[in-house]
């Protein structure tokens, strides 16, 4: 019953968040929102930055379990195919959940808060990136590895805005003849 609640507040902070805006939005709307008091709230979570930073690991662990992350894993150029179908495929799976996703780490002063959260989480996963770009012979490796993101970032917003007309499959083969 606990997760449950959990994983109901955590779904109401996230669509409050993207409706109203990080600062704009308050614990009450998130405890209205999930059907909670605010006082049973704070059972859960001691502040509503609390909650942003939960959410946001909780969405990149998941993320991160979907496309099969393993730490200080060598990427090879098969693996690196599945990276990119699977970077693409998922958020298409889940479009709302994701939609919101997105929508709150476009807010300028959430996306500093998260980078400083997220940076250390995400190291392992961009030195096996950057190695991949530096075994393929890139001059500057973490700036490729920069690029493949970037790129990646773009496509799955694509993706999401306008699922029915984005050429998805051939923005996949696009960047696998491009990257590998």
């Amino acid at each position: 019953m606990r997760a449950k609640r959990r994983a109901s507040i955590l779904d109401a902070a996230l669509s409050v968040f993207a409706e109203e805006g990080y600062h704009a939005s308050s614990v009450s709307s998130i405890a209205k929102r999930a059907e909670v008091s605010k006082g049973l709230l704070y059972n859960y979570f001691k502040s509503k930055e609390e909650v942003l930073l939960t959410l946001v690991r909780d969405l990149f662990d998941y993320a991160m379990e979907l496309l099969k992350i393993v730490p200080d894993e060598v990427i090879t150029e098969e693996r690196f195919r599945e990276i990119i179908e699977l970077s693409i495929d998922i958020p298409v799976e889940e479009p709302q959940r994701w939609r919101l996703y997105m929508s709150l780490v476009f807010q300028r002063d959430v996306a500093e808060l998260l980078m400083q959260e997220m940076a250390p989480r995400m190291g392992t996963y961009m030195t096996s990136l950057s190695q991949y770009f530096q075994s393929r012979g890139y001059e500057d490796p973490m700036a490729a590895m920069r690029v493949f993101s970037a790129l990646l970032d773009g496509i799955q917003m694509h993706c999401l805005l306008d699922p029915e007309n984005f050429p998805r499959e051939q923005a996949k083969q696009h960047l696998i003849k491009q990257f590998t």
